[in-house]
């Protein structure tokens, strides 16, 4: 049976290389760090800049590229983030000053905003309920690849020039705009611009969204929390790249555990498995708090991975049916949240840290993991079925 011009196996090909897209764009900075200061200007703010300037666009504009894709069609909207994200990346390869880097940085992030809610808003039109866990769980596994795969392949492409890390971007992100245009034939969507702010307007009243919202930004802040102030105070005594091995830990463990979250998550339900995962993520903070060796940091680190995807898998599946009539709105708004979360983490957690160190930082997270178990309970989830087979 075929979809959308293509058969589900094909299809599902399409959208995980596409999602991988984002985050694997997004970290290859953190190996090209030497490169990119040694070619632009050597100051301490340059890198945190690069981040930033791509990380804003990214989360502002997911607020509504969702909404967007409801209205003109999905095809259109990841045709348009996909095209902008080849050609910003272009932009960064052909950049020879300071101001037009950024600026291709930012138009980056505004590429890949239009890409990711997308490809969960499509996965709800396309796959059933009873395949949907199975098939965000491949999602998660494919966000988590590029992560972990991102500043591996930079780095190593980066040892001959790293113009042709974004040269890579370039192609890759151009090549998969090419296959959706002739392939890909999703429904047009409906409505008019003024109807982006009523598809808006649903998301927030309905509670079950905003709920889900909420724990979506509460892991990620954190989690980055944890990571960042682990990295830092382990700098004082091991090795930059033992931090990264240990840091990136998280990535690879959830490139196996999104699959199994995925049945998991069809097996014995949503909820239930969100609840499960945060039980997990609770128990990895609390063995963080007995822990202080690098070595010993390996457990909880593997622990917080797994119960990261599994809460994350079950969260994805939710959020695309919980307001079926505008899943491409309730898409984006939760991911918007979710990198709010990732944004405010370091500086809003920064103050815990510098006065109660990273044990304060742990104990934070404790309490953000057990606000989150009492906001699922109030969860009143449920599903009506709208999938067209």
């Amino acid at each position: 049976m075929k979809k959308n011009g293509l058969s589900k196996k094909h299809l599902l090909i399409l959208l995980y290389f596409s999602v991988l897209l984002g985050p694997f764009g997004g970290s290859t900075v953190f190996a090209l760090i030497k490169s990119l200061k040694g070619f632009f200007i050597d100051e301490p703010w340059f890198i945190p800049v690069s981040i930033t300037i791509y990380m804003i666009p990214f989360a502002f504009v997911q607020l509504f590229s969702g909404a967007l894709s409801d209205i003109y069609g999905r095809k259109r909207t990841i045709l348009f983030g996909l095209f902008t994200f080849s050609f910003a990346s272009l932009l960064c390869a052909s950049s020879n000053n300071t101001g037009l880097f950024l600026g291709a940085r930012a138009l980056q992030g505004l590429g890949s905003a239009f890409i990711a809610p997308i490809i969960m808003a499509t996965i709800g039109d396309v796959f059933s309920y009873k395949e949907r866990g199975r098939v965000m769980g491949g999602y998660g596994a494919a966000t988590q690849a590029g992560i972990a795969f991102g500043p591996l392949v930079a780095g190593f492409l980066a040892l001959i020039d790293w113009r042709l890390v974004f040269l890579t971007l370039f192609l890759f992100s151009g090549l998969l705009g090419s296959i959706y245009l002739v392939y890909f034939d999703a429904s047009k969507g409906e409505g008019e611009l003024k109807d982006v702010l009523r598809r808006m307007s649903g998301v927030f009243k309905n509670k079950d969204a905003l709920r889900l919202c909420m724990v979506g930004l509460l892991v990620f802040f954190g989690n980055i929390a944890a990571m960042t102030f682990l990295a830092d105070t382990l700098t004082t005594s091991v090795s930059e790249d033992k931090i990264g091995i240990l840091i990136s830990t998280v990535g690879f463990i959830g490139i196996a555990t999104a699959p199994i979250a995925g049945y998991l998550t069809d097996f014995i339900g949503r909820k239930n498995t969100l609840l499960i995962g945060l039980v997990i993520m609770l128990g990895a903070f609390l063995i963080f708090m007995q822990v202080n060796t690098y070595m010993a940091f390996f457990i909880p680190i593997l622990i917080m991975g797994i119960g990261g995807a599994t809460v994350f898998t079950s969260l994805n599946t939710m959020v695309v049916e919980c307001v079926p009539e505008s899943r491409g709105a309730a898409s984006s708004i939760y991911n918007s949240f979710r990198f709010l979360g990732y944004g405010l983490s370091p500086v809003v957690t920064l103050p815990v840290y510098l006065v109660y160190g990273l044990k304060g930082i742990i104990f934070v997270c404790i309490c953000l993991v057990l606000t989150n178990i009492l906001i699922s309970t109030f969860l009143r989830y449920k599903v009506e079925d709208v999938t067209k087979e």
